[in-house]
């Protein structure tokens, strides 16, 4: 990939950057050129260093050791500001707008002190060369998320940025979606500028990159055109010597009912319906699957079901023994987990009133039960990392170790592996198949068919707001499952 020809066409040179937070060496002598003219898939685990080292690019964290340059003058470290003027531009996994603003203010507001002028025009220009669709007038509350990832990186280009930095685009789109961004990312590349393309999805990069680089554990581990290697190299480059879990589903056993839901119908976030008339139930020792494609109402429909969006009419009953119930959803920051809290701290955060603590919480029994999440679920963090510097699956971890560290016989779980790596998202989905085999019911919504025909006994298909199909799993193919998340029944 750093071929001669190559690197006098480099637009961003990074050279032996290191960085740590605290004990963790997040990256480790880190070299990347970034070519114009091509998109770089960068791929790795969660927390393997990824996110991190187009963070020092952007200038959001300071290294500890190394140098960049862009065009051939060095990059003062630190500096977001400055990576902005030198062309660095970031889309990030969580987006960074201001909800209550249109979107025209918040690309006002990335240009505070720029020259803004023309920028109407430019913006119009750069809407209808990469074929966006967005109402700049609406505030980013009323956006669907396709247009907000659109904006952020009409945001982006607004600032003239010549390397763009995409991180997991695509984990809150739609297949239909994700193939107009894919589409979108080549003609950005073609204009002459770098794209990054953060991505646990290999068929992605497959199908947009020029060249892939793997990390893993801080450092670059491989590096090769697209076109010269296979997913099957990659996945080992990215997992190591580390054996992947068995990939089952529980036994078909299943006992009494755990989850009842008649008639639910729930109104999404502008008051229109999202969910009409939906029933069904679901049983111990048994996963059940809402699979659907991104936007048909399974979020609503989750978020309901685990009380974090109220019914317009309905009932949920929650039935059995009541040793338990955990609810993962599918948002982490700011929903499952407090950004500025220690990993110690989210650990506690829904059980402190339970076994072991009682009324008084002692700091050695949290940190006790925290060090339990952690090695449980093998969360890279220490104790009082805090929670907002995480990888995603470091998140997710987190999360889920909190959630089902206490035997729970009810488990609603909202797209658990959005976003995740190859081996962090089979350690999730192997967690659940576990509680599963040892009584527990299982609800679990997914857009991924290889996930749900893998792990689940029965798969509601979800679309326009309903149940359109119910399928025992071991008799579902791919593409029946496809085509049902796809056009209905």
């Amino acid at each position: 990939m750093a071929a001669a020809a190559e690197r006098r066409d480099a637009l961003v040179e990074i050279r032996g950057v290191t960085k740590r937070f605290g004990r963790l060496l997040a990256n480790d002598d880190v070299s990347i050129t970034l070519p114009a003219g091509r998109v770089i898939g960068l791929v790795g685990e969660n927390g393997a260093g990824k996110s991190t080292i187009m963070n020092v690019l952007a200038g959001i964290y300071l290294p500890d050791a190394g140098a960049i340059a862009v065009a051939g003058r060095a990059l003062p470290p630190g500096r977001p500001k400055a990576s902005i003027r030198a062309g660095i531009g970031m889309v990030h996994q969580q987006f960074k707008l201001v909800p209550t603003l249109t979107g025209l203010e918040n690309i006002r507001l990335a240009l505070r002190g720029a020259d803004a002028r023309g920028l109407p025009e430019r913006i119009d220009r750069d809407m209808s060369e990469l074929g966006f669709d967005v109402d700049l007038a609406r505030p980013i509350w009323q956006l669907t998320l396709a247009n907000r990832q659109q904006l952020e990186i009409l945001r982006t280009l607004a600032t003239g940025a010549t390397v763009l930095v995409l991180d997991e685009p695509t984990s809150v789109l739609s297949p239909p979606e994700t193939v107009r961004l894919m589409g979108i990312v080549r003609r950005v590349a073609e204009a002459g500028r770098c794209v990054v393309l953060i991505s646990h999805k290999l068929r992605e990069v497959f199908g947009v990159a020029d060249d892939v680089i793997v990390m893993r554990a801080g450092r670059v581990v491989h590096e090769s055109a697209v076109a010269r290697t296979d997913p099957e190299t990659l996945a080992r480059h990215i997992v190591g010597d580390r054996k992947m879990p068995d990939r089952r589903r529980p036994p078909d056993a299943a006992g009494e009912r755990a989850l009842q839901v008649d008639n639910l119908s729930v109104d999404g976030d502008h008051g229109a319906p999202a969910v009409r008339n939906v029933s069904f139930s679901v049983r111990k020792r048994e996963i059940v699957s809402i699979a659907g494609v991104t936007g048909n109402g399974q979020s609503e429909l989750m978020e309901t079901v685990g009380g974090l969006r109220p019914p317009r009419s309905g009932s949920i009953a929650r039935l059995g023994s009541g040793r338990g119930y955990a609810y993962i959803p599918s948002q982490h920051l700011g929903t499952a987990l407090a950004p500025s809290l220690s990993v110690a701290d989210n650990a506690l955060l829904g059980h402190h009133r339970g076994p072991p603590f009682g009324r008084w919480m002692k700091p050695r029994r949290v940190r006790d039960h925290a060090r339990r999440v952690i090695e449980a679920y093998d969360v890279s963090a220490d104790l009082d990392s805090v929670v907002r510097r995480l990888s995603g699956g470091n998140l997710q971890r987190v999360v889920l170790g909190r959630e089902l560290l206490n035997d729970p016989d009810l488990i609603v779980a909202d797209y658990p592996t959005r976003g995740l790596d190859i081996a962090s998202a089979a350690q999730i989905r192997s967690a659940l198949v576990a509680r599963a085999a040892a009584g527990a019911a299982v609800l679990v919504s997914s857009e991924e068919i290889e996930e749900s025909l893998e792990i689940a006994n029965r798969i509601l298909v979800f679309h326009g707001g309903g149940i359109v199909a119910e399928r025992d799993a071991n008799k579902l193919s791919a593409e029946e499952l496809g085509q049902l998340m796809t056009i209905g029944a």
